[in-house]
């Protein structure tokens, strides 16, 4: 079947181009020397992780217990969860996860660690823990160089716990207004993790592991010296927001929804496909979107079902019943909305995928 036969709307994965973007990152982790370790909240796929591990990926990480449940389930082996636990129940789920596979996580804060670390010790389990480090994006994490410091002298002789490193995401990126700017994100993202592992090795504490993250910076702050992984997830399909962030070109993008034309005006288009489709995420540029071979018209407003286009410029427009591709603002959302997607090589449809790891948020 071509893949515009498909009814829709429909997610649709380029295979090809994804394989090539998981091999063209695992050659920027292994030019700089270091591991990768990819987020799958972008593809939430079993398969695809072991596409990125038979590449040369050294395990995953991932957002949730959850989402590591179905990694493990789908022979994973190997998983970084990269989110603060808390609460008993989410506690004796890692543990049961952590007597099956190698399981580490991430934390801020003292009382995450003791959680940890007693719930551990009940049952003769040490948990590998990565400090999470704040570099500018404001979210999770202790502030880097003494507050990161101050935080694994605190954690570090807790019994239930093995600290393994500190770890950061550099999502602040994503407000850089050019590649320069970005590039000197990635830089100071690097260079301040090394900093503040040198800070803790000065304690006389062992830091294994400096991990940076980030799509946008990835290939800025792997050349750091000192840095030892990378994590960055979007690269795998890529989408509009990490093309206007310079993170890639269109021809990388390997994520589309395959959406019809079923009504057409004098000054709009409307597509079958809307927010419960390419979730309302806006990119910089303001739109929802963006329709292949058709630089003229523009997805300024979605409702539920209703994506409607306006004519931004000359040029043929698509008509009722036509089909037309359009490249998500963000791939991690629109794949978490959908139950399966539709491979593709060379536009013939290879098969229907379910998404295991869509909807995990516990």
């Amino acid at each position: 079947m071509h893949k515009l036969e498909l009814d829709t709307p429909a997610l649709v994965i380029d295979w090809d181009i994804m394989q090539r973007n998981i091999n063209a990152m695992q050659k920027v982790a292994n030019d700089a020397g270091i591991k990768l370790r990819p987020h799958t909240k972008t593809h939430k796929t079993p398969l695809i992780s072991h596409l990125q591990i038979k590449a040369g990926a050294q395990g995953i990480t991932v957002a949730k217990l959850g989402e590591a449940e179905v990694m493990h389930a789908g022979g994973v082996d190997d998983i970084l969860i990269a989110f603060p636990l808390q609460g008993a129940p989410k506690l004796e789920r890692l543990l049961h996860l952590a007597a099956r596979a190698n399981v580490r996580v991430s934390l801020d804060s003292r009382k995450v660690a003791q959680d940890i670390s007693d719930a551990a010790q009940t049952r003769g389990l040490k948990i590998g823990v990565y400090v999470e480090v704040d570099v500018g994006l404001g979210r999770v994490g202790t502030a880097h160089h003494e507050g990161a410091r101050d935080l694994v002298r605190e954690i570090v002789e807790l019994q239930g716990i093995d600290f393994l490193g500190i770890m950061t995401h550099a999502g602040h990126t994503y407000r850089a207004k050019s590649l320069q700017e970005i590039q000197q994100l990635g830089q100071e993202e690097g260079e301040w993790m090394v900093e503040t592992a040198e800070m803790i090795r000065a304690d006389g504490i062992e830091v294994r592991e400096v991990s940076v993250g980030s799509t946008p910076t990835a290939r800025f702050c792997a050349n750091v010296k000192g840095v030892t992984e990378m994590r960055p997830g979007t690269y795998v399909f890529y989408d509009t927001t990490q093309v206007l962030k310079y993170a890639c070109g269109w021809e990388d993008c390997a994520q589309t929804i395959l959406a019809t034309v079923v009504a057409k005006h004098p000054d709009r288009l409307i597509f079958d496909c809307g927010s419960k489709t390419l979730s309302s995420d806006g990119a910089p540029n303001g739109l929802y979107g963006t329709v292949n071979n058709f630089p003229h018209i523009e997805i300024w407003r979605l409702n539920e079902e209703h994506a409607t286009v306006r004519i931004a410029g000359d040029g043929a427009l698509p008509n009722i019943g036509d089909k037309v591709e359009i490249i998500p603002n963000h791939a991690c959302a629109v794949m978490n909305l959908h139950d399966s997607f539709m491979a593709v090589s060379k536009d013939e449809v290879m098969g229907e995928f379910e998404i295991q790891g869509r909807g995990k948020i516990r």
